[in-house]
């Protein structure tokens, strides 16, 4: 018998193996790359370094629309807003805090602004990392984070 859980995980690969086909269509990434190209001749370096986490929110948009959408059929009304604005609210603090990184560190070379990069953002995204999952965790008991449904999807294609 599945659980409600590994019901959950099972539901959440599938709407994640969805975006991945999504990702996979070669005119979507050609399309994202002209536009790119049109931002890179008008704009700063950093700048345009500092969009390129923004496609992958656009690109990772549709699965967590899908996954909210997953959710309502197992949780509250108000632990999905939660978890929702959660990772929203995560997600403008990583990719403020790359563009500052950015901004500030454009002067100095590649090898400097990498160390700083990593120096703030990673410590910064675990942090987050593990805050969502402590909060998420703290409301819903068959939690699944999406490292689970991604490595989940891995073992699925082997």
């Amino acid at each position: 018998m599945q659980t409600a859980r590994d019901e959950r995980l099972h539901e959440l690969t599938l709407a994640y193996i969805d975006k991945s086909q999504l990702q996979k269509n070669v005119w979507v990434m050609a399309a994202v790359a002209a536009t790119l190209g049109i931002f890179s001749e008008t704009m700063d370096s950093a700048l345009y370094f500092g969009l390129l986490p923004l496609v992958y929110l656009i690109f990772d948009l549709p699965f967590q629309l899908e996954k909210r959408r997953i959710l309502e059929r197992y949780l509250s009304k108000d632990q999905v807003m939660t978890q929702s604005m959660l990772w929203l609210g995560i997600q403008i603090v990583l990719y403020g805090a790359l563009l500052m990184v950015m901004l500030e560190t454009n002067n100095l070379g590649w090898w400097k602004t990498a160390f700083w990069m990593a120096l703030i953002l990673v410590p910064l995204y675990f942090s987050t990392d593990w805050l969502f999952k402590k909060m998420a965790r703290s409301g819903d008991p068959d939690f699944v984070s999406d490292q689970e449904v991604h490595k989940h999807m891995k073992d699925l294609e082997e």
